[in-house]
């Protein structure tokens, strides 16, 4: 293998190990890690939040 695909590879391994360390962060930190499940979170936040301010209001 020349040093040019040893650099690719490492790199992509590089990568690969900081997306799983977010993943295992986000999983620990919410109880879940997809981005699906994680953006139908916010947006039921969001939508209390709204409900909520709009029953202070």
């Amino acid at each position: 293998m020349n040093e040019t695909m040893e650099i690719l590879i490492s790199g992509f391994d590089e990568q690969l190990t900081a997306m799983y360390a977010e993943k295992e962060q986000l999983e620990n930190a919410l109880g879940i890690s997809s981005a699906d499940d994680i953006i139908l979170m916010v947006r039921s936040l969001e939508e209390q939040l709204n409900a909520l301010y709009a029953d202070a209001g």
